[in-house]
């Protein structure tokens, strides 16, 4: 008897705790009437007594009646789409965007979305915000119509290029960077001994004082023939000379120039007691330092460059275009490509050299496009293939597949407002072209949406749909 009776305790509270379970997700509001109802049936669960087991036969008959109305209170409660989370001008407190534009709120809602409709989505914290590790695209013009691509090379942007020599022989006495470093306008490269700025510093020097003395005597003339002492003639031949010895001054001024120096520079080198004279190579715009060929006490000329410099910011795409296709080159026209060794990524840009002849080998015809290079990611030299997007082909705008996250059959794209804030957007999409899904409803042309790590954040709208978000309010 003790062992049946010591059974069926067990599976009463089995029961009993799995309905705890059930009512605790079911609402997480319930009367409290000052005592543990669930604790009450524990105790007369496990109370040999037959006074507890009368108390626990009338307690059954008690809890289909509390069941009851625990349930239809809940019907009231658990209303998510009237439900109150304290905010009285409409906002989600866990989340603090408007609870009508909460997608963890609103999650079921999404359906009824409008392509270029949105939904917010944010996450806990800027710290889950980090380690979803989002990356972003820009969305970039792709062709509904049918696209061939044609080969296509990276090479430098020749008109933000640059070969830095020393204007003179001279000796390398400092060099200050190492390829590979980013340099502003007017950073010095290195400094260079020169003997011929050391003698043109000589003679900038000796004009100097020639003027100042001719400038002395032109005032002292202009004086003298004022107060009717001097004659017009010895006037006029001190201002000539005053002329003369200014002009030798900017003549030599415009030499020091010439070797790099600035004003600054000049009235430095004129001012040293020093008999030898320093220039600095400086960048002539901000670049990246390609190529370095100079070290310390080494021998210059004007013909052997000591750096190469590049703007890597943008850099040009040699396309060859098939004799059959020369009529879609045209200057402004839009081109994107991809390149070997960068998959899912995409360069914009725009053609400004139309080849004026073909090759005769190849029978191709080149045409160059300038791209941006975000994150300088393109290399030169880099092999891949392009497309020219011409003006009668509709455009629309372009993302990596990976950018489109279907929920329930509906294709949405997320797009970063905050650092952990996120769009969810309905759009619609084509057929896919290369790498890249057509957006035809919803999305503008260049754009940037989240390409990488979107589904952590569909992962988020999944979990409050099955109760892990607001539902527990």
């Amino acid at each position: 008897m003790k062992t049946h009776s010591l059974i069926r305790k067990l599976l009463v509270a089995s029961a009993i705790l799995a309905m705890v379970l059930i009512y605790s997700t079911m609402t997480a509001a319930r009367p409290d009437d000052g005592h543990s109802h669930d604790e009450h049936e524990l105790e007369d669960l496990f109370d040999d007594s037959p006074q507890g087991r009368d108390n626990h036969d009338d307690h059954d008959d008690h809890d289909d009646h509390s069941s009851h109305d625990s349930h239809d209170n809940h019907d009231n409660h658990d209303n998510h789409d009237n439900h109150d989370h304290g905010s009285t001008d409409g906002t989600c407190p866990e989340h603090r965007v408007l609870e009508a534009e909460d997608a963890l709120c609103h999650g079921d809602h999404l359906a009824e979305l409008q392509p270029g409709q949105s939904m917010l989505v944010r996450l806990a914290s800027l710290e889950v915000a980090d380690r979803a590790g989002v990356m972003l695209t820009q969305a970039l013009p792709v062709s509904t119509a049918r696209e061939e691509s044609v080969p296509a090379r990276v090479e430098f942007n020749r008109s933000r290029l640059a070969r830095i020599s020393s204007l003179a022989q001279g000796v390398v006495r400092e060099v200050l960077v190492r390829p590979g470093d980013r340099v502003t306008k007017g950073a010095v490269l290195a400094e260079i001994s020169m003997p011929e700025l050391a003698a043109l510093k000589s003679e900038f020097r000796a004009a100097r004082a020639d003027a100042a003395r001719s400038e002395a005597s032109y005032v002292r003339e202009q004086d003298l023939l004022a107060r009717g002492i001097s004659s017009r003639q010895e006037f006029q031949q001190a201002e000539a000379e005053y002329a003369a010895a200014r002009g030798e001054v900017e003549r030599y001024r415009q030499q020091l120039l010439d070797f790099g120096l600035t004003d600054e520079g000049i009235e430095e080198l004129v001012s040293s007691e020093k008999g030898s004279a320093r220039v600095a190579l400086r960048a002539p715009f901000d670049a990246v330092v390609i190529e370095t060929a100079a070290a310390v006490g080494e021998r210059t000329s004007p013909d052997s460059p000591l750096f190469v410099l590049a703007d890597l910011d943008k850099l040009w795409v040699e396309l060859n275009l098939p004799a059959s296709r020369i009529y879609e080159a045209r200057v402004g026209a839009d081109v994107r490509a991809s390149f070997d060794g960068l998959p899912g990524m995409h360069f914009s840009g725009k053609v400004f050299q139309v080849g004026a002849a073909l090759d005769e080998r190849s029978r191709t015809l080149k045409v160059l496009a300038e791209v941006n290079n975000p994150q300088l990611r393109l290399r030169v030299g880099m092999y891949g293939e392009a497309w020219l997007l011409s003006e009668q082909q509709g455009r629309v705008p372009g993302v990596p597949a990976a950018a489109v996250q279907q929920i329930d059959g509906i294709p949405y794209l997320f797009i970063q407002q905050e650092a952990d804030l996120f769009e969810l957007r309905r759009v619609e999409t084509g057929r896919r072209v290369g790498d890249l899904v057509p957006v035809t409803a919803g999305l503008d042309l260049h754009e940037s949406v989240v390409s990488g790590q979107g589904f952590a954040l569909k992962s988020e709208i999944l979990k409050a749909r099955l109760g892990a978000s607001c539902a527990d309010h």
